[in-house]
């Protein structure tokens, strides 16, 4: 998605409006190799670019909605997400951008001042990676898959013995009989 800036930083403008639904394809990204995940639907960004005294800020709003495999069970389930974006846009000099993350500790979108058209798709899947759960299971009833025979428990019970007992802590079993 490129955005064209020009109005705000000539200063014809000092808000720009965002609602746009964005068909990303993240086949091919880091994103899908660590957590394979699928969008559904197009990301819905919503929000504003705005100027102020300060500089120029990026504050929206992402909805998806992705497809991902539990990680206890292994079945498919869809997830539905909302994320806020925000970043100060700074030129894209390197003594600009050090600058001003001295002063703030707020995420950056660096753009070439030769070009007013900046470019925040990769920032878009940025923020989608980092807000995805480290484990995502399809609910919190979940039971996964038995560790010996490998049957969905919340599918069907198994006759499987989980009699697996650390050797160090037998002697306490013989406690309870």
């Amino acid at each position: 998605m490129k955005l064209n800036l020009s109005q705000i930083f000539d200063g014809t403008i000092y808000k720009l409006d965002l609602d746009e639904n964005l068909n990303i394809d993240i086949s091919d990204e880091a994103l899908n190799k660590e957590h394979d995940i699928k969008l559904e639907k197009p990301v819905n960004i919503s929000g504003s670019i705005y100027g102020t005294e300060d500089g120029v800020y990026l504050s929206a709003n992402l909805t998806y909605e992705y497809i991902e495999k539990c990680a206890r069970c292994l079945t498919e389930f869809s997830e539905e997400s909302e994320n806020v974006l925000s970043a100060k846009i700074v030129e894209n000099s390197n003594k600009q951008i050090e600058e001003d993350s001295e002063e703030d500790d707020e995420e950056m979108i660096s753009y070439d001042s030769r070009k007013t058209n900046l470019e925040i798709e990769d920032l878009i899947l940025d923020t989608i990676e980092l807000n995805l759960p480290m484990k995502s299971i399809c609910s919190e009833e979940c039971e996964g898959l038995c560790p010996t025979c490998g049957k969905d428990l919340n599918v069907e019970k198994c006759d499987c013995t989980k009699d697996d007992i650390d050797p160090r802590l037998e002697k306490l079993k013989e406690l309870f009989n």
